[in-house]
Parts: C-alpha cells; sequence; structure tokens
C-alpha cells in the first residue's frame, strides 16, 4: 500500500501545482506545453513566466522528492561540515553541506531531483549525507558566504 508521502512523490510537478492553485489551470497547460516543445523542465518554464515563485516551486519539488525544505538563511554555516564538498562541485551542483547531524552531513540543494548531482555529492562527501530542498537564491548566497564570488573557471 502506498503512503500519502510515496503517492506524492510519485506526481509530477505540474499535478502538485494544479493541487496546490498556484498557477490557473490554462496557464499551467500553456507552460506543459512550452516545457515539452522546448525540452526544459517545467518548474524552468513557470519560474521563468512568472507564474510561480521561487520559494513555491522549490517546496513543491521538495514534496516531490520526499525531502525536507528549508530556509536555508535562517541556518549558519558549519564550516567543519562545507569542507567535505569541493567548491567546484558544490557550485557545479548548486549545494551546500551546512551542518554535520550524528548521522552524516546535511546538504542543501537547489535541485534535489538532480540525480546525478545526488550521487556526485555521496561519493566526494565522507560518511552519510542527508538531503534537503532549499531555494537557488539561498543556496547561491550561502555559496558566496562559504567560497567567496564564484571563480572564472
Amino acid at each position: 500500500m502506498l503512503s500519502a508521502a510515496n503517492y506524492e512523490r510519485d506526481l509530477p510537478l505540474g499535478e502538485l501545482v494544479e493541487r496546490a492553485g498556484l498557477v490557473p489551470s490554462n496557464e499551467l497547460y500553456a507552460a506543459l506545453a512550452t516545457a515539452r516543445t522546448s525540452g526544459r523542465r517545467l518548474g524552468e518554464v513557470l519560474r521563468e513566466q512568472g507564474l510561480i515563485g521561487e520559494r513555491d516551486l522549490a517546496k513543491l519539488v521538495a514534496e516531490q522528492e520526499g525531502l525536507e525544505f528549508i530556509d536555508l538563511g535562517k541556518h549558519d554555516l558549519d564550516h567543519t561540515a562545507v569542507d567535505l564538498l569541493s567548491e567546484r562541485t558544490a557550485r557545479q551542483y548548486c549545494a551546500i553541506p551546512f551542518l554535520i547531524e550524528a548521522h552524516g552531513v546535511v546538504v542543501a540543494m537547489a535541485d534535489p531531483a538532480h540525480t546525478e548531482a545526488l550521487d556526485a555529492i555521496v561519493s566526494e562527501v565522507p560518511g552519510g549525507v542527508r538531503f534537503v530542498a532549499a531555494t537557488r537564491t539561498e543556496v547561491e548566497a550561502a555559496l558566496t558566504e562559504a567560497f567567496g564570488d564564484a571563480p572564472a573557471w
């Protein structure tokens, strides 16, 4: 039997947006069509068109992925945690380790649905990793706080 959490994970983002009542149906369907024809992700199209806010989108993606959403700006960075992931990987995947817990490192990500990123981070960070979702703006601000302005690699 599927739990409610597992059921939400199986729902497409468009259905979660519709259930939340964040975007009128006609605009959502138009954005879905744009995403399909352009090969882009629905969330990217919705944000670009100004139909959904960054925080609302991040919360829905967290729900979809079965992850906790956090307000990263309210957390202090633990620099011991930050040092466990290379700057290059952190910037490449817009992810920041910010806390060490008993069972591992907590890593905030702007795109927790990016499986390549998850795999890269897990392979680089020693011990266990617990992923949480945060807005891209907040993760980028934390990256700047941790590493300074982005280098021109």
